[in-house]
């Protein structure tokens, strides 16, 4: 990523999220590093040494996958590196090998004792895009985490790349199984007791996982204005998900216990706890033509936008979105002849 959308993104991000406030940490714990003696703070590693452990959170008979990156101890100084490895064969539509994997270079301890004198801390829950790892914006999590953040990132089930529709249902389950898989590690006798203020939290996301993020902040996905997108931009990537959501209305209804599929506004599916949503380069059709599903989104939130983004046009996604946010406390923010997904590792 370009550095300086890769530090414009931080400083926004942060700008948002720190009226969660984290707790500074004054003493102990490495200094503030960065590769150029005159890096601007938010470039900076933040004062915390950077965990991370991963989770499977059960979803009925199926499971999903989480990775969590928290603020940490590291008494013998160990350089903080680590080496992901992703499986993506279940969200591909072709073949691969048994040991396909991609790695991915990282800045963490695996499994690193918590910091628990300076927490509890904020929590952040991440949604990557269609079809997405946990780790896809891990540079992200990381920073987040060493600025005294919990972050959560999801690995969501329900979709491929020829087949998305059940992440209508999935997406937004998935965030609140996993918010609520927050209450049981933080909880007495839990693997992270202790360390996560659930009562301070904000959800994220990038493309789909911005969809994702909006729903996770109280908007209503509303299909009515499906066949006006579809009819002025049939084939065009940002009418993608109506053109998989729509034929599939009833069975996406069904699997949310629904009789029949809304006419509009469809049921929220939130936590209400959730106090900040940070939206990136979301898909923009699924809010109905006048886009009032965003409307019921009222903590404040940051979209974010790409000039150059042939996926979600931001004419048609970050732009209308932004302006029918019933939030009183909101921020776009346009990257400048970035394309799709400029937030994300490659």
């Amino acid at each position: 990523m370009n550095k300086v959308v890769r530090f414009a993104l931080l400083m926004a991000v942060f700008a948002l999220l720190l009226t969660m406030p984290a707790v500074a940490q004054e003493d102990g714990g490495p200094a503030q590093v960065g590769l150029r003696p005159d890096a601007p703070p938010y470039a900076l590693h933040g004062p915390y040494v950077v965990g991370v452990r991963d989770y499977s959170i059960a979803e009925g008979e199926d499971h999903f996958w989480v990775s969590v990156w928290y603020p940490a101890l590291n008494p013998d100084g160990v350089a903080e590196n680590i080496t992901y490895f992703t499986s993506a064969e279940w969200k591909l539509s072709v073949a691969v090998p048994d040991d396909f994997e991609t790695p991915i270079a990282g800045h963490a301890l695996a499994n690193a004792v918590p910091d628990m004198e300076h927490g509890p801390y904020p929590l952040v829950i991440n949604s990557p895009g269609l079809t997405g790892y946990r780790q896809q914006s891990s540079y992200l999590m990381e920073h987040l985490a060493s600025y005294g953040f919990i972050v959560i990132a999801m690995e969501h089930n329900g979709e491929t790349l020829d087949s998305i529709w059940g992440g209508a249902y999935s997406r937004p389950t998935e965030t609140l199984l996993t918010i609520q898989y927050a209450d049981q590690l933080t909880a007495a006798g839990g693997d992270l007791e202790g360390l996560i203020d659930v009562e301070k939290l904000a959800v994220m996301g990038v493309s789909s996982g911005g969809w994702t993020a909006l729903v996770g902040g109280g908007a209503q996905m509303n299909l009515s204005g499906c066949p006006t997108f579809l009819s002025q931009a049939s084939g065009e990537a940002w009418v993608w998900d109506c053109s998989e959501f729509a034929p599939h209305q009833d069975e996406i209804a069904a699997l949310y216990g629904l009789e029949t599929a809304p006419e509009g506004a469809w049921p929220q599916s939130y936590d209400a706890r959730v106090d900040a949503v940070i939206a990136l380069d979301s898909d923009g059709d699924i809010w109905g033509t006048d886009y009032s599903g965003v409307a019921s989104v009222t903590v404040p939130t940051m979209i974010f936008g790409s000039t150059g983004d042939t996926a979600n046009v931001p004419e048609h996604s970050s732009i209308p979105i932004y302006a029918h946010l019933g939030s009183t406390v909101k921020t776009h923010v346009v990257f400048e002849n970035a394309e799709h997904g400029v937030s994300t590792n490659s």
